[in-house]
């Protein structure tokens, strides 16, 4: 893969990725402080809303530059601390902690978060046979803004029938909460990426989306709901995307022919 300078429209992209994720960062904590909300709302939306930077994975002029946004967001959050000597890293850590978080002086769930977003964009940015087929990563990691994002509301809220698997107990609301976002996600992300993105030249047509979404949608809320605490914001991303991946292959053939003789 050769490697060049980026152009005036890279540029233009990495600031608006820039600027998204630090609106909602605001946003979030701008809203907290004046409803006097907990940080868990402000939690809530950063995880619902930061990672659709990926959307913008498309419009650079080389896919790996999007690496340049991810990578660095996986640096700060990992030294955000309510030690750290930088007071942003410190206010960092407080809107996006949970209490257990400050026993650790590390915000491990939206690492994790961050983590699943780098592994997919590094693997579909940096494997130029896979750059075009970046809406099944962007599939899965939806399921986790999203689905992830809104089961522990819906479930919190609504949820009346518990179930527990190992030391997590989630509810069959919450569960089906991820289920109609990760599918409503899939339609989104088609949208955006397969049509406006790519100028109208459709990677996938509507009954393989069709497909798709059934599939993000029914294992994405099986991998949430057997997950360990803590760790399905990597479990969700990165099964979800390797299944879909799978399914991908059969449905359409070129894909995998792509792969395998480039």
């Amino acid at each position: 893969m050769q490697l060049s300078l980026p152009t005036i429209q890279d540029l233009f992209v990495l600031i608006i990725a820039y600027l998204w994720i630090f609106g909602v960062l605001g946003f979030g904590e701008l809203l907290r402080r004046w409803r006097n909300y907990s940080t868990s709302v402000t939690r809530k939306i950063i995880h619902l809303f930061a990672g659709f930077t990926v959307f913008t994975v498309p419009f650079y002029s080389q896919a790996w530059l999007a690496l340049l946004v991810s990578f660095p967001m996986l640096i700060l959050i990992f030294l955000a601390s309510p030690k750290s000597p930088v007071k942003s890293l410190r206010a960092m850590f407080e809107v996006m902690a949970r209490e257990e978080d400050y026993q650790t002086g590390h915000i491990w769930g939206p690492f994790l978060y961050a983590i699943s977003i780098n592994i997919l964009v590094a693997l579909f940015a940096l494997i130029p046979t896979l750059t075009p087929y970046f809406i099944l990563p962007a599939m899965g990691l939806t399921a986790m803004y999203l689905g992830d994002g809104i089961a522990p509301m819906i479930g919190g809220r609504f949820g009346k029938h518990h179930y527990t698997i190992g030391n997590a107990t989630r509810s069959l609301e919450g569960s089906l909460a991820v289920f109609f976002s990760s599918f409503l996600g899939t339609w989104i992300c088609w949208i955006f990426l397969d049509i406006f993105a790519t100028g109208g030249i459709l990677i996938f047509d509507i009954p393989q989306i069709g497909s798709l979404s059934v599939v993000c949608a029914v294992f994405a809320s099986i991998i949430e709901g057997i997950s360990p605490v803590g760790y399905d914001n990597i479990t969700v991303p990165l099964l979800t995307t390797g299944i879909l991946f799978i399914v991908a292959s059969v449905i359409h053939p070129l894909l995998l022919a792509s792969i395998l003789f480039p």
